[in-house]
C-alpha cells in the first residue's frame, strides 16, 4: 500500500466517523416520545433527581413515580418526573412555612 492509498483510506475513515456521529447527534436530538412527553431511562431520571438507584426504585415502591415497563428496561415519562419534583417542592415549601409559623 503506497501513501496515496494510506491517504485515501484515512479520508474514507473519518467521513465514516463524521457521518456516524452527525447520526448520534440526531438521535440524541429526536428522543422517545410517548403522549408528547419524552420518555426517560431509568438511570436517567436517577441523574436528574440526583437520586440513587434505590432511592428511585423505593419512590417506584411506594407509587410516588408509576413509570412502566418496556422490554424489561423501566421507562418514565419526563411530565411524571417533573410532576413529581413539583410536588417536591411544594412540600418543601409548604413545610418550610409551617416552621415559621411555629
Amino acid at each position: 500500500m503506497n501513501g496515496s492509498e494510506t491517504d485515501d483510506m484515512i479520508i474514507e475513515i473519518r467521513r465514516m466517523v463524521h457521518e456516524i456521529l452527525g447520526e448520534i447527534r440526531q438521535m440524541k436530538r429526536h428522543r422517545n416520545m410517548l403522549g408528547g412527553s419524552p420518555i426517560l431511562e431509568f438511570d436517567e431520571v436517577c441523574s436528574m433527581l440526583h437520586f440513587s438507584e434505590r432511592q428511585v426504585r423505593r419512590l417506584r415502591e411506594t407509587g410516588q413515580l408509576v413509570g412502566f415497563s418496556f422490554n424489561r428496561r423501566r421507562m418514565y415519562s419526563l411530565k411524571e418526573v417533573t410532576e413529581f419534583i413539583a410536588n417536591m417542592e411544594r412540600e418543601a415549601k409548604k413545610n418550610k412555612e409551617n416552621l415559621i409559623n411555629e
